[in-house]
């Protein structure tokens, strides 16, 4: 019985599957190329293949054959000829596109996009420029060179901020993109001291945005070389929107032990709900319990920040004074809410709420994520009298796909025998 038992399951969870699925093959056959460019993404997003996908990169509409390059990239079914064929495409985007998979993929011979030095789009030779910046570093010099007379100011930018990486960075006028792939090169190029003292050196003179790029990059360094740097700009900054970036950074490449107890202290002061909520989150993180009372008195407050930020707190510390508020969790208008009371049902073990769970797993007027995590805890509970709401919707052929999938596992667990009278 058990081993019809999982073949029985294995089969319904290839079906569920396949219907998932099914309407998006009969929009291939739309007239109109919205709907297959439509179909085709959604079959990307489910990880979906087929054969027929390769078809549609000779669609004469562009959006189609589009799509079905982005499928076919996504699920690793390209090939080279297809590739080469997609770089003479009529669609700029197409091209670019086929620039970006010929790199990636590691295609040869790298000679073979340099002819793109001359595509008349000029999106398309940035792409061509910043793709081969990105997986042909060492093959870079020959392109720029190929490329310094371009007339694109883009290019042109790129071309400036790769050989004068400070003057770029203090730019008012360079885009950031521009900025982040100029960064980026040069981290490859040198040694980690060297990129460290560059950005160290100019980061005061630079606008907020790109402070807040070269805070990121810190992340990539060791903690030994930023440590004493970002301290410095915890203690200094005044803008909480840096300061919250200088504080994740700390925290990526250090470790929660040189977050402060005052900085933790300090967002939690402040006035906006989610800087409030990133406090919280740092407390949690070093398992500090001083700020429950204040959670406790967040809870009754509007914003959703405020009340998640302080049930995902006070949660982690398993108060049970959380329990008195599950009613107006489930009952609010507010998903995350709805959400963060079934969050609060399975960390504190609140059985008692079975009947509340049930009624929400088998309701089509919740959203589909908001059912999954109810028809999950039914399993989690081994809520066994509540074995026909899962049967119920892998019967229903109105149910999506993804709710399927979740009633199926937790119908294996409530009541298995009952998946082979499916």
């Amino acid at each position: 019985m058990a081993n019809e038992i999982i073949e029985t399951y294995k089969l319904m969870e290839e079906r569920i599957k396949s219907e998932n699925a099914k309407i998006f093959f009969e929009m291939l056959d739309s007239p109109f190329p919205a709907f297959k460019a439509k179909a085709i993404n959604e079959l990307m997003k489910q990880k979906i293949d087929s054969p027929i996908i390769k078809e549609y990169l000779d669609d004469s509409d562009a959006e189609v054959r589009f799509s079905a390059l982005k499928h076919m990239e996504k699920l690793g079914t390209i090939d080279e000829e297809e590739t080469k064929k997609a770089l003479k495409d009529l669609s700029a985007s197409i091209r670019k596109e086929a620039l970006i998979i010929f790199t990636s993929y590691g295609f040869e011979p790298m000679e073979f996009i340099l002819d793109y030095v001359k595509d008349p789009d000029p999106t398309v030779r940035y792409q061509l420029l910043t793709s081969v910046l990105e997986f042909y570093p060492e093959d870079s010099e020959k392109l720029i060179e190929l490329m310094k007379e371009d007339p694109y100011q883009k290019i042109q930018h790129l071309i400036y901020a790769l050989e004068n990486i400070g003057e770029t960075l203090i730019s008012e006028t360079i885009e950031m993109s521009v900025k982040k792939i100029a960064l980026s090169r040069y981290y490859e190029k040198n040694d980690s001291m060297t990129f460290f003292n560059v950005l160290k050196n100019n980061y005061y003179n630079c606008d907020k945005k790109t402070k807040l790029l070269i805070i990121k990059f810190l992340a990539g360094l060791p903690c030994d070389i930023i440590k004493e740097f970002m301290e410095k700009e915890l203690s200094d900054e005044k803008d909480d929107e840096i300061l919250m970036q200088i504080t994740r950074t700390i925290k990526k490449v250090c470790g929660n032990d040189l977050i402060p107890s005052w900085i933790v202290d300090a967002f939690i002061n402040k006035d906006e709900p989610k800087y409030i909520k990133y406090g919280l989150k740092l407390a949690t993180d070093k398992d500090d319990m001083a700020y429950v009372d204040f959670s406790r008195g967040l809870l009754d407050k509007i914003d959703d920040d405020y009340v998640i930020g302080a049930a995902d707190y006070l949660v982690f510390f398993q108060d049970y004074k959380l329990s008195d508020y599950v009613p107006d969790f489930l009952n609010s208008l507010s998903t995350k809410r709805i959400l963060t009371g079934l969050k609060i049902i399975k960390k504190l073990k609140l059985e008692n709420y079975l009947s509340e769970i049930s009624d929400i797993s088998m309701n089509k007027k919740y959203p589909i994520s908001v059912r999954r995590s109810a028809i999950n805890l039914l399993k989690y509970f081994k809520a066994k009298q509540y074995w026909e709401i899962p049967y119920n919707i892998l019967k229903d052929p109105t149910e999506k796909g993804r709710l399927k999938l979740a009633a199926l596992n937790a119908l294996l667990r409530l009541n298995a025998e009952m998946v082979t009278d499916l």
